[in-house]
């Protein structure tokens, strides 16, 4: 056949092939995608003289070529659900690492105070205020205050002799 009856045929049956196809995928471009893709496989058919009804043909073509696209987008959105979430979960764990190598430098840098300040700091870690560790330490708030607030100082200069380097 030549190009003006490939012209013809795409003429009669491009914007049917298209209305067809939107109906199932819901995009205008994607459907003038499959109907190109459709036309092209009917043209390039040895057998589509022997066919009775081109319409019905056409019709079967797009329906099927519109579901195995639907059907590849959902395959391949469960593919991107499942590599997000293993990437969601790798960060996860690198995170808890981070967090706890960052634990273990800080118990290390306490583990550098003196005995009683040590106590005072983890007391402060775990949650109580100045007044209970005073009571717990048997110390007076302001002492407490100060060697706190003294061992956080060191605290925080020791980290950043650790990652200025």
């Amino acid at each position: 056949m030549d190009k003006s009856s490939f012209d013809n045929f795409v003429r009669d049956h491009f914007s049917s092939i298209c209305a067809v196809a939107e109906r199932f995928v819901k995009s205008s471009s994607t459907a003038q995608d499959i109907a190109q893709e459709v036309i092209i496989k009917f043209w390039e058919n040895p057998d589509k003289e022997k066919i009775s009804s081109v319409s019905d043909y056409l019709f079967i073509m797009v329906r099927n070529a519109s579901l195995n696209y639907l059907r590849g987008r959902k395959r391949e959105e469960i593919r991107h659900e499942v590599v997000s979430n293993e990437a969601e979960k790798e960060q996860e764990l690198f995170n808890m690492l981070v967090e706890e190598e960052y634990n273990q430098l800080l118990i290390s840098a306490i583990e550098k105070l003196p005995k009683q300040n040590a106590r005072i700091i983890r007391y402060a870690l775990s949650g109580y205020n100045n007044k209970e560790i005073a009571i717990l330490l048997g110390m007076s708030i302001n002492t407490i205050k100060t060697i706190k607030y003294s061992d956080i100082r060191k605290l925080k200069l020791y980290f950043e002799s650790l990652y200025s380097k």
